[in-house]
């Protein structure tokens, strides 16, 4: 029976980079008990230093980078629903990634049980669900998200797998400001799209807030 992932299961407590975060399952890395973190360098934030319990493995990578497999998410902005997924292997790879619910509630993919399976997903299991964000000529307004193939994460041992679900109807690029605008006429918001700069003066990041 295929698994269903929707906000019954997915955990904002959860998230990799909010503070107060569980501790997860010991990872690769934690052999050393005098080991808790460590340093990265990035090309995008500059030197970041990691807990290890908050590094996500993706099993087999992204696609397109599969050899890029261990990565942390960066909260660069508290206020925007954006962050960046960060390889631990390649510093120039930094993915912009946004929690799917921020923008389409209604999203439940459903994924196949060979993955829920290989994520050790059971129907209580906390989960966190990311989709890549891609910005067309850095028009914020022309961004969209890949709905069709979310990033998986058991929320428990941050193993984690980028799917392709089931559903039919979602795309590859959806479009994020016409499903907020869609979000927006359901919950009577107003929504506003803006830029900021990453830190180190480096590309824009694009922002979608509501109010």
């Amino acid at each position: 029976m295929a698994r269903v992932l929707d906000k019954r299961v997915v955990n904002p407590a959860l998230d990799v980079t909010r503070e107060g975060a569980p501790k997860a399952l010991p990872t690769r890395c934690a052999g050393d008990a005098e080991i808790v973190s460590r340093r990265f360098e990035t090309t995008r934030f500059g030197t970041i230093e990691v807990d290890l319990d908050l590094v996500i493995h993706l099993s087999e990578g992204i696609i397109g980078f599969e050899s890029c497999r261990d990565y942390v998410v960066v909260r660069h902005d508290d206020k925007s629903a954006f962050r960046w997924l960060q390889s631990l292997q390649e510093p120039g790879v930094a993915f912009p990634v946004v929690e799917p619910f921020s923008f389409r509630p209604d999203y439940a993919p459903t994924i196949s049980d060979t993955d829920a399976r290989m994520l050790g997903l059971k129907a209580d299991t906390p989960t966190l669900l990311f989709v890549v964000v891609s910005v067309p000529g850095n028009d914020p307004r022309a961004m969209t998200a890949n709905l069709l193939a979310p990033i998986v994460i058991n929320a428990l041992t941050r193993q984690g797998k980028q799917v392709i679900v089931q559903d039919e109807g979602y795309s590859t690029r959806h479009n994020l400001v016409t499903e907020m605008n869609r979000m927006s006429t359901l919950s009577s918001t107003t929504v506003a799209v803006t830029q900021i700069t990453a830190a180190g003066g480096s590309p824009m990041v694009n922002s979608v807030k509501t109010a």
